[in-house]
This record gives structure tokens, C-alpha cells and sequence, in this order.
């Protein structure tokens, strides 16, 4: 009897270690599951980290430049508030032509949010006026636009005839130095131009990402906004042919 005893304390003590065992073997796949799912998280952000660095400088810089911007425009569209249509949008094209021409498409989305949150802020400061002042605030808009047009023009022609100067003395040099017949450094096209406002005609690309912006600026809006937009267009398009303008800029 005694030693039936001792064998059944014996045989209670060995299942006991061996589930003991069991559970230390349950808890070890735990931690290495969760070990695992830590270093996966930690690789994932890595590969994130490393694909955000691969910007450029100059790209992020633009970003958070636009994004300050559109900032101080939303709050603007929330308050009413007249804004001057320029600020912030000299810096933000200086900064644009100076990327890479392989960053211009990402630098032309940035360019179109900007265009968006000014448009929001006119339309807001506008039918915030008064019906009868209405007019001599589209005439403002539309002497600083015409005022801001000729400005580009007359930087334009001011760059175009740097970058040809430019090409004539490189053409110049190569004839000089090795007799042999010159070129326009990078081709035919010379130096990159700077990117315009959304709706601009350069590149085959272009068409494509101002629709995709349009389908977007769709999802993002109310009918009712949408229906003020287009009145506030309509506006600015009236009064420009009424003082014998043509087309403003479509952004």
C-alpha cells in the first residue's frame, strides 16, 4: 500500500514538471512571436524612414513652405479675411526652380495646393462683402493679377535671354577651343524653365495631373461649394470681358 503511494506521488510530481514545462514552452512562443512582430515593425519603419530621407532638401523645404502657406490661407477662407494674393508665392516658385527637373511633377502638386487654398480664401472674402462692393473688389483682383502677369512676362524674357546669352558663349567657346560646331548646353531645350501655376500647358504630363487635381478638388467639396466656386468664376470672367480683358488664368 505504501509503495502504491509513493508511485502515485511519483507519477503526480512528473505530470506536474511536465506540464510546468508545457507552459514554460506556450509562454516561449509568445515572447518570440511578439520579438518578431517588434523587429518587423521596426524593419517596416526603417524601409519608411529611408524612403522619406531619399527626398531632397530643397523638396522638403518647398512642402513645409506650402504647407505654412496654406495654413495662413485656410484660416483666412475661415475668417472671411481679404488676403494678398502674392505672399508666399514668390518664395515658393524661387524654391520650385530650383529642383532638379525630375522633382517637378511633386513640386507642381505642392504648387496646386497652393492655388486651391488662395482660391478658397477669395472666394470666402469675397461673398463675405457686401453685394454693391462686390464689383470694385473683383477690379482690384483683377488690376493685381494683370499686375502679377506682366511681372512673369517680363521675368520670363529676362530669364530666356540670360539662358541664349548663355548658349551663344558656350557655342562661342566650343568653336574657339576645338573648331568644331557648338550646341546649346543640354540641348535643344537649354536650361529648365521654371514650373508654372496648375493648368499650364508644358509637358504631356501636365493635362493628366490638372484633371486628376479637378476629380480630387470634386471628392473633397459639397455641392454647395462647388456651386459657389463656379458663381465666383463666372464673376471674374464677366468682369474681365466687360473691361475688355481676356481669359484669366485657369488654376
Amino acid at each position: 500500500m505504501a509503495t502504491t503511494s509513493i508511485t502515485d506521488r511519483r507519477q503526480a510530481l512528473a505530470a506536474l514538471a511536465a506540464a510546468r514545462g508545457d507552459s514554460d514552452n506556450g509562454r516561449g512562443w509568445k515572447r518570440a512571436a511578439v520579438i518578431g512582430l517588434i523587429l518587423l515593425l521596426a524593419a517596416a519603419f526603417a524601409a519608411w524612414a529611408l524612403g522619406f530621407s531619399s527626398k531632397p532638401r530643397e523638396l522638403v523645404a518647398l512642402e513645409r513652405l506650402v504647407d505654412a502657406e496654406v495654413a495662413k490661407l485656410n484660416e483666412a477662407a475661415r475668417t472671411g479675411t481679404p488676403i494678398d494674393a502674392a505672399a508666399g508665392f514668390g518664395s515658393v516658385m524661387q524654391q520650385t526652380r530650383e529642383l532638379p527637373r525630375e522633382y517637378r511633377e511633386q513640386a507642381g502638386r505642392q504648387i496646386g495646393r497652393l492655388f486651391e487654398a488662395r482660391e478658397r480664401a477669395d472666394m470666402a472674402s469675397y461673398f463675405a462683402l457686401p453685394a454693391d462692393k462686390r464689383q470694385a473688389e473683383l477690379d482690384r483682383r483683377i488690376k493685381a493679377e494683370e499686375d502679377r502677369r506682366k511681372a512673369r512676362q517680363a521675368e520670363r524674357a529676362k530669364r530666356e535671354q540670360a539662358t541664349a546669352n548663355g548658349q551663344v558663349a558656350a557655342t562661342g567657346a566650343d568653336r574657339g577651343g576645338s573648331g568644331a560646331p557648338g550646341g546649346p548646353p543640354g540641348g535643344a531645350g537649354g536650361a529648365p524653365a521654371g514650373v508654372g501655376p496648375p493648368g499650364g500647358r508644358r509637358g504631356g504630363g501636365t493635362e493628366d495631373s490638372r484633371n486628376d487635381r479637378m476629380k480630387q478638388q470634386i471628392d473633397r467639396t459639397t455641392p454647395e461649394q462647388r456651386a459657389q466656386r463656379a458663381e465666383y468664376r463666372r464673376a471674374l470672367e464677366e468682369r474681365r470681358q466687360q473691361l475688355g480683358l481676356g481669359p484669366g488664368r485657369r488654376t
